[in-house]
């Protein structure tokens, strides 16, 4: 996962500013960390970046798959397959679902990161 450059970040707190400025007047939870759209196969995603490479830092040393899963549930959800070894029983994924609605519709102008798996 590389870091986000420059104007992605500033791109990413912009628009997370005004979220965050018209979800205060509604009382609502604030968008935190780095909200990009997250673009796998073509399937979009809206979620926090930063917590996105925590998660995959914490994966050193073991090999890992991403992938999207968006028929499940309501949003879409991207899953994290993660092992030691493949014949091994040491493995286990971790899904990182989109934004809630409320916060999503409000993000406008967010970076696009796009992944080839």
């Amino acid at each position: 996962m590389r870091p986000l450059t420059a104007e992605e970040k500033a791109l990413s707190k912009a628009a997370k500013q005004r979220a965050n400025k018209q979800l205060q007047a509604q009382r609502l939870r604030g968008v935190k960390g780095d909200p990009v759209v997250l673009e796998i196969n073509g399937n979009p995603i809206t979620l926090n970046y930063e917590m996105l490479r925590r998660f995959i830092r914490t994966l050193k040393n073991r090999c890992w798959n991403i992938s999207m899963d968006t028929w499940s549930g309501p949003q879409p959800a991207l899953i994290i397959l993660h092992y030691v070894n493949s014949r091994g029983n040491d493995r286990g994924f971790i899904e990182l679902y989109e934004l809630p609605p409320y916060q999503k519709e409000l993000l406008t102008d967010l970076p696009v990161i796009e992944i080839e798996t």
